[in-house]
């Protein structure tokens, strides 16, 4: 495999001096991600799972792409986050029949979402909303030992969310922001369940650039044509944030 040692992703925002202002801003948020994974599938011969830590994951990580843009105005924000990665992981089994499992997970994520600004603090900014989270998605799975088993599962499919942040400015220079999200809850085609977690700091280096740093954590559920796939990522961020 070939290890990419790039990534980039957006999620957060600074606070906004003037939340009344009915302008359109724009901030995008770049940052390097060494998530760990871990991706469990159900088998003729039980749940199989692997997974790495994120301390390895430049070994096994092929490509992983992330990028978003918010746009606010007023007391409204919108925000479009892109999310693809390419990565493979591998875990020995001291079961009779198995002797490793390898799941390769090729993922595509196409987030679109709505948050309202409901605080009325100039230094706590509490959002509330929704939207849509899609999925293009594949697992190829190969099972090695007294049983070997080598099968793939593939979909496409979208979740509805409900989602919060909360930013709050420190003071001029430092900020931190908490946004999650959850959904999914089997409707349709969808998810059984999927929720999503991101936490940062950052520092302000002058009107346009911040310097932030933080974990982000994605989980879901959902059934392949009777077979239950789960997967989960997560791991440290750290990256810069434009105002533009």
């Amino acid at each position: 495999m070939m290890a990419t040692r790039f990534v980039v992703a957006a999620l957060i925002t600074l606070p906004a001096s003037a939340m009344a202002e009915q302008t359109w801003h724009y901030t995008g948020t770049f940052y390097g991600w060494l998530p760990g994974v871990s991706t469990t599938v159900e088998t003729p011969l039980g749940d199989v799972e692997a997974e790495v830590e994120f301390a390895d994951i430049l070994d096994k990580l092929d490509f992983a792409f992330l990028a978003a843009l918010e746009a606010r105005k007023g007391r409204w924000a919108l925000v479009g986050d892109l999310q693809y990665f390419d990565l493979g992981a591998q875990t020995s089994s001291d079961r009779a029949v198995i002797e490793s499992v390898e799941i390769d997970s090729k993922i595509a994520i196409l987030g679109g979402y709505a948050l309202y600004d409901v605080s009325n603090s100039p230094d706590t900014r509490i959002e509330l909303g929704g939207g849509l989270r899609y999925y293009d998605a594949t697992f190829d799975t190969t099972v090695s030992g007294a049983r070997p088993l080598s099968f793939s599962d593939e979909g496409n499919w979208a979740d509805a969310v409900l989602s919060a942040r909360v930013t709050q400015a420190f003071n001029e220079d430092w900020f931190g922001v908490a946004y999650a999200d959850v959904g999914g809850f089997g409707i349709g085609g969808s998810s059984e369940l999927t929720w999503q977690v991101f936490v940062a700091g950052g520092y302000r280096i002058n009107e346009s650039w911040s310097a932030v740093a933080g974990y982000r954590h994605l989980w879901f559920e959902r059934d392949f044509d009777g077979r239950s796939v789960t997967s989960e990522v997560g791991g440290p961020v750290i990256g810069f944030q434009k105002k533009f």
